[in-house]
């Protein structure tokens, strides 16, 4: 990782330019090998580094910039005009070999994708050497417009590469055909000319005849009875997923109801306590007489107004259940954070543990792992400890599954326990738990770890929220809809109830018009890919009753004469 910070761009998730169904942000470690073989290291290190943070619900996707220089980046318009002239040289010489990269096939997407950036102060100067920000993105949501692209590279980085270069005397020769340029000069003024050679005609036959059976071929294909692929119903369909969003968007206008309602209704007494129209206190608990104490423990309601803090919720310690552990510690002795190594880098997603050396995250975590590449790590495991993978089934669109199952030797870590219940969970109180990615990328024990230093090892995060909606998005794909803030890195991480029992495995996020809303895989799909293995989890079906330690119950004691 590059250690100069160069900028931050804020971001909207149309914005990323994709190449292969990805970013091609994600994607730099390839784009840097190919110029480094192809076109030398003074070209790759032209693209700054990018750090990509997805964003959540309060925070919008942004991309990071750095590179490895000593000097502080100035941008190239701030310069004195013969230091621009300079820059703008050198800038125009060693872009001028991606012209050709990004015409051949195997490569013009993650090229053209690199040469596509914001257009507002794009190259900063560091060193005394450019080096360009904001690639890989297109302004007003435009990543995705592929015919865009050329007239904005033409107005944006193509502006470097107009100046002509002296072209050399040449024989009298017929025109020569090529494909599409940068710009709309001639192929001499990008390159060092070379001897132009003339193309006989029937050089180009074979090409008329591949074009006539390509479009024969696709002819065929197009005929109805014909197909690629089997026909089936998808897996997930945008018809759930609308429905989804229906149910969410009914959910919250019924939240908003209930809470207006209680706001109206609410009674604050002489003693502080606020009382709210069910006769219980916003947290779910029932209130003491009036100039009573709250009780040392009291049991609260799942779906209270106001979810309690995970420190005053107490779980039962199977190991020591004389002495109950708060909800905090019960989950963050059993959440883990995965490594996997992958020819881009370490990837960071979470998990949870489900019986002795046991650990359940999403199949999508491990995706591109390099086999011996896996680990397990965080406060209930210490050092990171090597896993390997006893079943997997994904990806979630093909399959309608994203689950994987790991067995870490030497993992002492309690296991949750799953509730898979009868009754609805609409809007109980939850907590999600897990290593989100845009906190690792500032958290200093990660980068440390990341370094080689094992003991270093990154707090868990919590966030809370409540579950809107339960939906069935495929034939055999169940969500739990929930408002706990999710970001990458969550995924595979354990969904909890307010009692200490896995509700669902987070899996993924939608981004709406106004905020991202978390999914859940159910518990019963979990169940049902577990079987078979040797995970044996102790399931529930019990309603949470949650024991809470009242706020004020070591404040409003009366006190001893």
């Amino acid at each position: 990782m590059a250690d100069q910070f160069l900028s931050k761009t804020k971001l909207t998730a149309d914005d990323l330019v994709t190449s292969g169904d990805r970013p091609v942000l994600e994607r730099f470690q390839e784009l840097r090998a190919l110029l480094t073989d192809r076109a030398g290291p003074e070209v790759a290190a032209l693209f700054a580094e990018p750090l990509l943070s997805r964003g959540n619900d309060t925070a919008a996707p942004s991309v990071s910039w750095y590179a490895d220089a000593k000097s502080e980046p100035v941008p190239l318009s701030r310069l004195s005009p013969a230091e621009q002239s300079q820059v703008t040289a050198y800038l125009s010489d060693h872009l001028r070999p991606l012209r050709s990269l990004a015409e051949e096939p195997a490569h013009a997407d993650l090229v053209w994708g690199a040469l596509s950036t914001y257009g507002a102060d794009d190259v900063m100067v560091v060193d005394g050497r450019p080096v360009i920000v904001n690639w890989g993105l297109l302004p007003g949501g435009g990543g995705a417009n592929v015919s865009a692209r050329m007239a904005h590279f033409d107005a944006t980085l193509g502006r470097y590469l107009q100046a002509p270069v002296q072209p050399q005397p040449q024989p009298q020769a017929a025109p020569v055909a090529s494909a599409p340029t940068f710009t709309p000069q001639p192929v001499e003024t990008l390159m060092t000319p070379a001897p132009v050679r003339r193309i006989s005609r029937l050089a180009w036959v074979p090409l008329l005849v591949l074009l006539l059976i390509s479009g024969a071929v696709l002819f065929w294909l197009l005929q109805p009875g014909t197909r690629l692929f089997p026909k089936q119903d998808p897996v997930i369909t945008e018809q759930s997923t609308l429905d989804a969003q229906r149910a969410l968007n009914d959910e919250l206008r019924g939240r908003a109801e209930t809470l207006q309602a209680a706001l109206d209704g609410a009674v604050c007494r002489a003693d502080g306590v606020l009382i709210l129209p069910n006769s219980q206190t916003p947290e779910g608990l029932l209130p003491p007489k009036q100039g009573e104490a709250f009780p040392q423990t009291a049991e609260a309601a799942p779906d209270a107004l106001l979810p309690n803090t995970t420190d005053r919720i107490l779980v039962e310690d199977p190991a020591n259940p004389e002495t109950p552990q708060s909800l905090l510690q019960m989950i963050e002795a059993r959440t883990v954070l995965v490594l996997a190594g992958t020819a881009n880098g370490l990837t960071a997603g979470s998990g949870f543990v489900v019986g002795p050396g046991l650990v359940v995250t999403n199949q999508h975590v491990l995706e591109g792992a390099a086999p011996g590449q896996l680990a397990v790590a965080g406060q209930a495991v210490g050092n990171p400890m090597q896993a390997s993978v006893v079943k997997s089934a994904g990806p979630l669109a093909d399959t309608g599954q994203d689950f994987a199952l790991l067995e870490v030797p030497g993992l002492s870590a309690p296991a949750f326990t799953l509730l898979q219940g009868a009754g609805s969970l609409k809007l109980n109180n939850v907590i999600a738990a897990g290593y989100p990615g845009d906190v690792l990328e500032i958290d200093g024990d990660f980068a440390a770890l990341q370094a080689g230093e094992a003991g270093a090892i990154p707090g868990l995060t919590v966030t809370d929220g409540i579950v809107n909606t339960e939906q069935q998005i495929g034939p055999e794909t169940n969500v739990l809809m929930h408002s706990a803030a999710l970001s990458s890195g969550n995924s595979g991480g354990p969904l909890v109830d307010m009692c200490g029992r896995v509700v669902g495995v987070n899996s993924f996020v939608r981004k709406g018009p106004l905020q991202n809303r978390g999914y859940a895989l159910a518990i019963g799909d979990l169940m049902a890919f577990l079987a078979g293995t040797a995970a044996a989890p102790q399931v529930v079906d019990a309603p949470c009753q949650p024991v809470v330690r009242p706020f004020t119950a070591a404040t409003s004691a009366p006190a001893k004469e």
